[in-house]
């Protein structure tokens, strides 16, 4: 069993293209070493409860289990997150932490290969995973509203869980986008050639500009230090254990 443990590693991920790379459209990617995640102040805009999306790519750049599982999203305060994706560290399995639940469903992402993720929160604890276009099952979980100390990618709060690999075209949504509609559009962006645009559109929270290591919201709702639980400086320093991991709940 993988601890939720802080561990800071080393090394750049090497992308090998997915299959599906080949139709032309490619993803803004941003590779993260296990050291570098991304930070970025608390949001009331990227509160999810109650309904979301959340899609990306991704790609592990590790051979063996670190002996926690890597962070790629969090939105996290002194009370737990509100979410958090995780791949484990086995890289066979994706995992959701919302609170003090946690739960994980089975995909094998030893290949080598960047995937395309999305987790959509459909309400009353349904939260459907799709990995390269494909149901892979249901969660009992759903996204928290929690006070938030910030936004992560690459890590679970700045300094723990750090993600080793590749991080790809993050867009988030405050509604679960119909799974069609995902299919169709992990392909290609936004708005078409013809300047149709995705029929979700403005539902859409924030896209990610990896190629500048940013991550933009369309409606910030920006949260005042009486909001907050926390600042991004009062993150653990590096080598602070955190708690073990929860167990999965059913």
């Amino acid at each position: 069993m993988s601890r939720f443990l802080l561990t800071v590693g080393t090394g750049i991920a090497l992308l090998a293209a997915a299959p599906a790379l080949a139709a032309g459209y490619t993803p803004d990617l941003a590779e993260f070493s296990g050291a570098d995640s991304l930070a970025f102040p608390p949001d009331g805009s990227l509160d999810l409860a109650g309904g979301g999306t959340i899609e990306f790519w991704v790609q592990p750049d590790w051979r063996e289990d670190p002996g926690f599982d890597p962070a790629i999203v969090s939105n996290i305060g002194k009370q737990g997150p509100s979410y958090m994706i995780v791949m484990l560290g086995s890289r066979k399995g994706i995992g959701v932490m919302a609170g003090d639940r946690f739960e994980t469903l089975p995909f094998d992402f030893t290949d080598g290969k960047l995937h395309y993720v999305a987790i959509s929160d459909f309400g009353e604890n349904n939260l459907l995973v799709m990995v390269d276009n494909k149901v892979v099952g249901s969660m009992p979980i759903g996204f928290r509203s929690l006070p938030s100390s910030g936004f992560f990618i690459g890590s679970a709060d700045g300094t723990e869980n750090q993600f080793k690999g590749a991080i790809a075209g993050m867009r988030i949504w405050d509604l679960p986008v119909d799974p069609d509609d995902l299919a169709i559009y992990a392909m290609q962006p936004l708005v078409d050639a013809d300047g149709a645009p995705h029929p979700d559109i403005s539902a859409l929270v924030g896209v990610s500009d990896f190629r500048k290591r940013t991550f933009s919201l369309i409606e910030p709702d920006p949260i005042g230090e009486d909001d907050s639980d926390e600042t991004l400086t009062a993150a653990a320093a590096p080598g602070d254990a955190a708690a073990p991991r929860p167990e999965p709940q059913s």
